[in-house]
């Protein structure tokens, strides 16, 4: 009971920890100073510099740019899914040393250079546009001409057929025109 009584009444000095727990379970934090000020109008045009590593600013753009890149290299385990949509340990990996490049200021070509050399060409999920690969972009196209070739072809040897024949095209209720001309006296005479 004595216990209970105790933390019922806070004292100065539990306010004094609690306010300290507060500030540190929500990163609650002592304002900026002016030196690692960020301006998008330039306001503050000459303290102005670039972001600190830790700066949210920094690592939500650093975020951004290892999901895009990661998002054009393939998964190792899961070959159908990039590394930014795996849950694969290796892609999360990947992933890691996407951001630590970016860290150290590299460019997007240069880390997909990486890979590649790290894990052959497979691993970019849009191979580039030459050599063999080249055939991947322009084999749809050709196949589509090429049916479209056959077919017109066929078609057209199936007309000079009929021609050569002497056949009568048929009509659109597929009757020969010596039919369709019985019919019509049929229908006359009676």
């Amino acid at each position: 009971m004595r216990s209970a009584r105790r933390w019922a009444a806070p004292g100065p000095w539990r306010r004094g920890a609690c306010a300290a727990a507060v500030i540190a379970v929500t990163g609650a934090a002592l304002p900026a100073t002016p030196a690692a000020a960020q301006t998008v109008d330039g306001a503050l045009a000459g303290i102005e510099r670039p972001a600190a590593p830790g700066d949210p600013v920094r690592t939500a753009e650093i975020d951004q740019r290892t999901a895009e890149i990661g998002a054009t290299l393939r998964c190792p385990i899961c070959r159908q899914q990039s590394v930014a949509e795996s849950s694969a340990r290796i892609a999360r990996e990947m992933q890691g040393v996407i951001r630590t490049m970016l860290m150290e200021g590299r460019t997007a070509e240069e880390i997909e250079a990486y890979f590649v050399e790290a894990y052959g060409p497979w691993i970019l999920l849009k191979p580039r546009a030459e050599g063999m690969n080249l055939f991947v972009y322009i084999g749809p196209a050709l196949a589509f001409l090429l049916g479209g070739f056959l077919v017109a072809r066929r078609i057209r040897r199936g007309r000079s057929r009929d021609a050569a024949e002497g056949v009568e095209p048929r009509t659109p209720d597929h009757l020969r025109k010596a039919d369709r001309r019985w019919i019509e006296a049929a229908i006359k005479g009676s």
